[in-house]
């Protein structure tokens, strides 16, 4: 499978240089762009140099129990810390983050990767009591749910949904009754519906989110603005750096909204394309899963490759207006440290299995036809 981490390394790289080069444009106004620049390329390097560690370690060893029990004790007490007033950061009524020196440092982002651990683990130890109920589907609901439930105390929605949607996915692959996990999607939403009931700044997104012109003051300026730059952007795009919307119109530009400023400067041709490379890097990720030496391999393999695939599709699908506002960064683009550098230590883990992964086997056709 080295022809599939070439790939993918291939894929990763090109996003990763249009995430710079974008940084940079949507950064332009009203900032320090050389600065933004410099932290971006530094994130960057930091990011490969994790990747390469984590692309020499053998993922096997992830699976002892000294090392995953260590992941995920650390990413526990780091997201109880950062709730601690005076230690955790907070920013328009959310604690996610840890000020480390002149950098932040979500814990979030870090208990993405033990989560993906902790439940490929289970789920290959319990393999035998996949399609039992107390053995085989509460304890992954369990683990997703305490993980999920300290990410949402930080008043974050966005990463425990990714949280529950991936974990969801790696049961089913890990052989859970889908029976069991078609019937806990009522309480899902319920507890999902309650969520966004009871908390004014959700529902009004919502609200927004049916109709954004009648909250275009406010919660649906963000959506409006979106559109324009989508709208602006036509065929072709108005070019690197003549993007509009970042002049103080789009909020978060260079973060959650990158996708939009993509599209006005590059146009339909250039978010076409970045939906085609993620569509080619979510394939050749899940090949890789797909012919994996073990059953562990797969299981990590696929949780990475669900966690940045379903963060992908989400973010795009908000600022496109098929979803309700909700900030996440794009995968390998938008700014931010600790996700860029977490994402790409995770790609690392991916080529790991795929440098270890046999390569499929020939149909007979294919055989008789050689």
């Amino acid at each position: 499978m080295k022809h599939e981490t070439t790939i993918v390394l291939s894929l990763v790289a090109a996003l990763s240089l249009v995430g710079v080069l974008m940084v940079y444009s949507a950064s332009a106004v009203g900032g320090d762009a050389v600065g933004m620049l410099h932290r971006e390329l530094f994130f960057v390097l930091i990011g490969l140099v994790f990747m390469t560690l984590s692309a020499r370690f053998d993922y096997h060893r992830w699976n002892d129990r000294w090392i995953y029990r260590s992941v995920t004790g650390l990413a526990l007490a780091l997201l109880l810390i950062v709730l601690v007033p005076g230690i955790g950061v907070k920013v328009d009524g959310a604690r996610r983050w840890m000020q480390i020196g002149g950098f932040r440092f979500q814990p979030s982002e870090f208990a993405k990767f033990a989560l993906i651990l902790l439940l490929a683990v289970k789920l290959n130890e319990n393999r035998e009591y996949a399609k039992r109920l107390f053995r085989g589907f509460l304890p992954p609901v369990g683990i997703a749910c305490v993980f999920a439930g300290l990410v949402l105390a930080e008043r974050d929605l966005g990463i425990p949904a990714m949280m529950i949607g991936t974990a969801g996915a790696m049961m089913f692959l890990g052989g859970v009754r889908w029976q069991f996990l078609l019937l806990s999607v009522a309480p899902g939403a319920a507890g999902l519906f309650a969520l966004v009931w009871f908390a004014p700044h959700r529902l009004r997104r919502l609200f927004a989110f049916i109709n954004p012109w009648d909250y275009r003051d406010d919660a649906g300026w963000q959506l409006i603005q979106s559109f324009a730059a989508f709208a602006r952007g036509s065929l072709l795009g108005r070019g690197v750096g003549a993007g509009e919307q970042k002049h103080g119109y789009l909020p978060a530009a260079h973060t959650d909204f990158i996708f939009p400023v993509i599209g006005e400067e590059l146009g339909l041709v250039g978010t076409l394309a970045i939906v085609i490379v993620f569509a080619c890097l979510a394939r050749t990720a899940y090949r890789i899963a797909a012919n994996a030496p073990d059953r562990f391999g797969a299981l990590l393999a696929s949780g990475i490759t669900t966690m940045f695939t379903m963060q992908a599709v989400f973010i795009m699908m908000v600022t496109t207006g098929l979803l309700p506002t909700k900030g996440l960064p794009l995968p390998f683009i938008s700014y931010g440290g600790t996700a860029l550098v977490m994402q790409l230590t995770l790609i690392g883990i991916l080529i790991n299995v795929g440098l270890q992964a046999r390569a499929p086997e020939p149909t007979p056709l294919l055989v008789h036809a050689v």
